[in-house]
């Protein structure tokens, strides 16, 4: 920066000549008054609607939330109610067919006792006798010993060495 940067910087401003007001007759005047009052209550209007539809978008949203939060609160369901009475029938069904298992379980005790008495008779009857006189013959088979292979070789791979800074073969 020089010195006349810092010198025009410095410059006051011009001020600013006020402007004459442009003077009006009193029908203007009124006119005017009444184009303001006109507008005022438009504007109001306005404001009203806006306030009005705000409000019932917000009812709107509690009255979604409020659904929501009962529906996850009381959990009623025409399926869940439906659910609650196949599982007590189903408990009631449990218990009848455990006590038909008891009653049958004697009779089923009774069978199986006979059951075992006839197939012990059974594995009395049939004894045989097995013969270990004779002498088994056993065949020698020769096993030749498989010939053995050449061990092979590692192939060689390139690798870059960084050391020396070439490929080398590993």
């Amino acid at each position: 920066m020089s010195d006349t940067e810092i010198f025009e910087m410095e410059k006051p401003k011009p001020e600013k000549k006020p402007r004459k007001k442009k003077e009006l007759t009193e029908e203007q005047r009124e006119v005017l008054k009444e184009r303001l009052k006109k507008g005022r209550e438009t504007a109001l209007k306005n404001r009203q609607k806006k306030a009005l539809e705000k409000k019932i978008d917000r009812e709107e949203q509690d009255k979604a939330r409020d659904e929501k939060i009962a529906k996850h609160v009381l959990k009623k369901n025409p399926v869940d109610e439906n659910l609650a009475e196949l599982k007590a029938d189903l408990k009631e069904l449990r218990a009848e067919l455990k006590e038909m298992k008891k009653a049958k379980e004697p009779e089923k005790i009774e069978e199986i006792k006979i059951q075992i008495e006839e197939k012990k008779e059974e594995v009395k009857v049939v004894e045989k006798k097995v013969d270990f006189d004779e002498e088994v013959k056993v065949k020698e088979i020769p096993i030749e010993k498989p010939a053995p292979t050449p061990p092979v070789p590692i192939p060689k791979r390139k690798v870059f060495n960084t050391k020396l800074g070439k490929f080398v073969y590993r």
